[in-house]
């Protein structure tokens, strides 16, 4: 299998754009675009977003998005896989204004690094699969909630380590649907032994590339299986 586009084995390099510290939100601040506003409603839950989801999800073309970074509502940042340039956005002081969220930090971005980025451009990609869902913040480890037919499903973006969440199930009563989205099942043997979580595990491969609803797994026993076609979605997860 290829290596996925958002696999941690590229040599990722994060130039993240810094903004002044001081700067305060413009007194009057153009919110009445619907596109624009749910864009950045969305960014506002998970942090980072990819120049191509901007377009492919929000409809926002490289005019408006420019406009966006002119105006404080979007930072851009290049970041570089091995020797490509890859444009990714995050939430400028104008645009939290415009989503409505209170106590918004200059440079919040600086203390991600790259599996965290990657985790979130991840979730976007993921999100593309359930139109029509809203998104909600997630406590930590989780990137986010995704609202299908009014019901959660929990992402988690799974790295090499997942300890994370393993601590999280071991110590916090959860009972909500989740996704795992991993490079590789053997990273998620862990979560084998957790009980009877409703949890479905997708591949980033799958999450990138797929043109339809991606394969996801479930647990088994002591394995991974393919979900059957004729199984429930995820949201609909007993």
């Amino acid at each position: 299998m290829s290596i996925s586009p958002f696999s941690l084995q590229h040599n990722w390099k994060l130039n993240w754009t810094r903004v002044s510290e001081h700067i305060k939100p413009d007194k009057h601040v153009n919110g009445e675009s619907p596109k624009e506003r749910q864009a950045l409603e969305a960014l506002a839950c998970i942090g980072v977003i990819g120049g191509l989801q901007l377009s492919r999800l929000f409809s926002l073309d490289k005019k408006r998005k420019k406009k966006m970074v002119l105006e404080k509502k979007l930072v851009r940042h290049d970041i570089q896989k091995n020797k490509q340039m890859i444009p990714v956005y995050t939430l400028g002081i104008n645009g939290a204004k415009v989503a409505g969220i209170p106590g918004y930090e200059n440079n919040y971005w600086l203390k991600y690094e790259a599996g965290d980025m990657l985790g979130k451009l991840l979730f976007f990609q993921l999100y593309e699969w359930f139109p029509g869902s809203r998104i909600s913040p997630a406590v930590n480890p989780f990137e986010g909630v995704i609202f299908y037919k009014n019901k959660p499903l929990y992402i988690y973006s799974a790295k090499e380590d997942i300890q994370d969440l393993l601590v999280f199930l071991k110590w916090k009563e959860f009972g909500e649907r989740m996704i795992v989205m991993t490079e590789s099942l053997k990273h998620l043997e862990g979560l084998l032994h957790c009980g009877d979580i409703r949890i479905r595990a997708v591949l980033q491969q799958e999450v990138h590339s797929a043109r339809e609803r991606p394969g996801f797994y479930v647990k088994s026993g002591s394995e991974w299986v393919e979900e059957q076609l004729s199984q429930k979605s995820p949201v609909n997860m007993a």
